[in-house]
């Protein structure tokens, strides 16, 4: 069963690396797959799909962040909202946050499309 922490109390350091051990363990796995599809693109298949690879990868990360960024910004409203305790604000913040992320990432997808 889970315990529950209350992140108010105690050091601030524990805190911070409970939540950024796994975001730096995803960073490095992430690099790892990166390596390797360096290495397999550009021994099997040449340089000119390497290019394309390293290219492609810039665009990814770019588009990544954004939603990354609108989503960790949702985050914070909502923890704000659930811990003032106001369910109804919460439920339309989600609401909200949801319908705003959607449609980022449908006129993102759109406008790769177009310009591809």
């Amino acid at each position: 069963m889970l315990s529950k922490i209350d992140l108010t109390q105690g050091g601030i350091t524990g805190t911070l690396l409970r939540f950024t051990l796994p975001m730096i363990i995803g960073s490095l796995l992430q690099q790892c797959y990166n390596i390797a599809d360096t290495l397999i693109v550009g021994q099997c298949i040449g340089s000119g799909a390497l290019a394309a690879v390293g290219s492609a990868y810039t665009l990814m990360v770019f588009l990544t962040s954004i939603l990354l960024g609108l989503s960790m910004g949702s985050g914070t409203v909502f923890s704000l909202q659930y811990g003032a305790g106001r369910t109804d604000s919460l439920r339309r913040s989600i609401y909200v946050s949801a319908l705003l992320i959607g449609t980022v990432t449908l006129i993102l997808n759109i406008a790769v499309f177009v310009w591809i």
